[in-house]
């Protein structure tokens, strides 16, 4: 029951960043591609990228609401977790300039914090995935509710 409990709990953290981020980046869309644009890794793709993310981000968030797409979605998470705080550690170490990308509350962190709050992320996201394949019968995530 306590792994159960724990697997809900992390699904609903990750959805939670993940409509964050989103949003986030769509409603300030322009200033998230501007910064891109700057970055030494994405600089010239920075118009699909720009879009790739938050589309990834809502799709990761529908598969994790989705119990027969619930690993999936838990799998792709950490991918794109492991990715950006992968690309937020080249940055810090071969980068002269760090353009900022992050938007709301996350803009306010610094980069090595952000870091940390990555690796935290994706230690809950493998706990999750390491309980889910012990226990199958968790909840359907579509019956959670954010009012």
């Amino acid at each position: 029951m306590t792994k159960k409990i724990t697997i809900e709990i992390i699904a609903s953290l990750l959805i939670l960043l993940f409509i964050y981020a989103a949003v986030s980046k769509l409603t300030n869309y322009n200033l998230f591609k501007f910064q891109l644009g700057k970055s030494p890794l994405i600089g010239p793709w920075a118009s699909v990228v720009a879009i790739l993310i938050p589309l990834s981000e809502l799709l990761i968030v529908l598969l994790l609401l989705i119990k027969r797409t619930f690993r999936l979605g838990l799998n792709l998470s950490l991918s794109l977790l492991f990715v950006f705080t992968t690309y937020l550690l080249y940055i810090l170490m071969f980068s002269k300039h760090l353009p900022c990308t992050c938007g709301g509350i996350l803009q306010q962190l610094s980069w090595k914090t952000h870091v940390v709050f990555n690796l935290c992320f994706i230690f809950l996201n493998i706990l999750a995935l390491r309980f889910s394949r012990r226990h199958e019968n968790f909840t359907d995530h579509s019956k959670i509710t954010f009012a």
